[in-house]
């Protein structure tokens, strides 16, 4: 009986089994670095551009684009070009329903100066692309509106 045949089947299977699973890491390596480099793409950095009188609202892009199943956070400058007070900020869209999905803290901000506004959106569900307004409300110590900067952007959930 000729045993090399089984022999050089078995030795033919190993290699051929090495060579898969060596494919087999090297796709799900790419794989994944394209999924990085995507997820990277829809991050909004910080604004480096200092907010003033003439600008109020900056933000480093006027169109934002957020995955729809995922939180999404950015930054923005604003000038308080009335009194020191407390400065609100919010969101407001036509078409997406950004209602209890915004999260964003008031802060104390002196007049003539500006801070960084962070936000976070949460998941919203839906593909949409929408014009969004941004505002920020200033009121006093005394809790009277003291004024109110408005901005527009886009905002595509894919």
């Amino acid at each position: 009986m000729n045993k090399k045949a089984s022999l050089s089947l078995s030795i033919n299977a190993i290699v051929i089994l090495v060579l898969a699973i060596t494919m087999l890491g090297l796709g799900l390596g790419f794989t994944k670095g394209m999924f990085s480099k995507l997820s990277s793409r829809l991050e909004v950095p910080e604004p480096d551009i200092p907010a003033t009188p003439d600008t109020p609202i900056v933000l480093p892009r006027e169109s934002i684009e957020v995955l729809k199943t995922k939180d999404f956070e950015f930054t923005v400058n604003y000038y308080n070009g009335w009194t020191s007070g407390t400065v609100q900020p919010s969101i407001t869209c036509v078409k997406l329903d950004l209602t209890d999905k915004v999260t964003s803290a008031p802060q104390y901000v002196d007049a003539g100066t500006y801070k960084p506004f962070k936000f976070i959106i949460d998941a919203v569900g839906t593909q949409a692309k929408d014009i969004c307004t941004l505002e920020f409300a200033v009121t006093d110590a005394a809790g009277v509106a003291a004024g109110r900067d408005t901005k527009q952007i886009i905002i595509n959930a894919k």
